[in-house]
């Protein structure tokens, strides 16, 4: 058996296995059946991921002039639509339509406007005095302004949050902060603050339970003391200790020895936020709970969105499902990138070990993924790079996972036009596919 039949036979098997698990009426049902029996789960691990992500990206607003509407995470909502009969008829099982975060809150299109919302005016006043403020064209005056380059914006409002929150160890995180900071040239000092608040973050909902930001038997107290402690990992990869009293703390504040000084606002233990006269609860807790109330509510769907666009004959014989080819092209494509990682790494390097040849492929997957998926937030900053950042920054970034630089020079240079292609045909196709789908008769 060749090659070729081989991976040809892989995909055949891959796509068998796709239909069964994800896109039959069986599968559809299954799945659904399967949502509603991990509900109380999904919702509990969706409102545990979220609040960090959503209250972490509050560092984006006071310390680097972000617009929360800016913010992706604040945006990754959808409304859930019933597909009319003809739509039905169609493949369209169910219609999620994006909601921008501004729909509900316009206010958080402005930082201004959106401390106006949030903040008490005594801690407002500070904070609007001292902060630093983005350019804008036509208004802001010459000189009183700053501007992020485009991949260190996207970084501060999409990456930085997708590298520190999602499940990847703390050293990884390092990694990758240092990458991002030796390619786009971010000051140390202020990646390194940016790891150290944004660990503390995820330790206090586990171990110093906060008002709106602590779960029932699963957060811990703080540390008896003067105002409780929390414990994390420092930027050296060390547990480290200090003193806490609410999300504040960390948003805006700082600690000796551990924060950049010189970008950081006072705290005491009075709290920051303007509360609803009406509900008598934070205005920026309410705005987490709509995000957060938005995931649960699609969590039950989710078996109706992984399987759209499929007519019923398309649902119960896998050779009639255009939806299989769509799976099958990205696939092929990895099988094909893999293949060619392969031969070039075991010509320079025959005595590669298998996990270190993994570690290669497993690179050139990811400038796959990341450069043309459209399923994956967090990506921003790599599509925003010029090709010499990116260059820059994937090898600095895999050659501090023990990958050979020179190695990885040749892989890149191979690939990189490979990936380009392969990426282009793929974009082109599904966007060609759902037209398809969704035209009118």
């Amino acid at each position: 058996m060749g090659a070729s039949q081989r991976e040809a036979q892989r995909i055949l098997e891959s796509k068998r296995k796709y239909f069964q698990k994800v896109l039959s009426d069986d599968a559809i049902d299954f799945n659904l059946i399967r949502t509603y029996s991990i509900f109380d789960l999904a919702s509990f691990w969706g409102d545990w991921v979220l609040s960090d992500t959503l209250f972490s990206s509050l560092i984006g607003l006071l310390l680097f002039d972000l617009p929360l509407a800016d913010i992706v995470p604040w945006n990754v909502m959808w409304e859930i639509e019933l597909p009319s009969v003809d739509e039905f008829l169609r493949g369209v099982l169910i219609k999620l339509e994006p909601i921008q975060i501004t729909v509900p809150y316009p206010e958080l299109s402005d930082v201004s406007r959106t401390l106006e919302k949030i903040v008490t005016p005594e801690f407002r006043v500070n904070i609007e005095e001292t902060r630093p403020r983005k350019l804008k064209v036509g208004i802001t005056k010459y000189g009183e302004g700053y501007v992020d380059p485009p991949a260190v914006r996207e970084f501060l409002r999409s990456t930085l949050y997708a590298f520190t929150k999602k499940d990847i160890s703390w050293s990884e995180v390092k990694q990758r902060l240092q990458a991002v900071a030796k390619t786009l040239n971010i000051a140390p000092e202020i990646v390194e603050d940016l790891f150290n608040r944004l660990s503390i973050m995820t330790a206090i909902k586990e171990r110093a339970a906060t008002w709106d930001y602590a779960w029932w038997d699963v957060s811990y107290w703080s540390e008896e003391g003067s105002s409780g402690y929390v414990e994390f990992t420092n930027w050296d990869l060390k547990s480290d200790k200090v003193e806490y009293e609410q999300l504040w703390d960390v948003q805006a504040g700082a600690w000796w020895d551990l924060s950049y000084w010189d970008w950081a606002y006072w705290t005491d233990d009075v709290s920051p936020w303007e509360v609803n006269p009406d509900t008598r609860v934070a205005y920026i807790s309410e705005m987490r709970d709509y995000v957060v109330d938005n995931f649960r509510r699609r969590v039950t769907i989710t078996a109706l969105a992984a399987g759209n666009y499929q007519r019923a004959r398309e649902r119960r014989y896998p050779y009639r499902s255009s939806r299989l080819e769509t799976y099958a092209m990205p696939f092929s494509q990895r099988l094909r990138l893999e293949s060619i990682v392969e031969r070039i790494v075991k010509r320079l390097k025959p005595d590669v070990p298998p996990f270190q040849l993994r570690l290669y492929k497993t690179a050139v997957i990811e400038m796959y993924a990341k450069l043309y998926s459209s399923h994956i937030w967090g990506a921003e900053m790599e599509r925003s790079m010029s090709a010499d950042e990116y260059r820059a920054f994937w090898l600095e970034k895999w050659g501090s996972e023990g990958l050979d630089r020179s190695i990885l020079e040749k892989l890149y240079d191979y690939v990189r036009s490979v990936v380009d292609a392969l990426g282009s045909v793929r974009v082109r196709e599904r966007t060609r596919f759902i037209r398809w789908r969704l035209r009118r008769y």
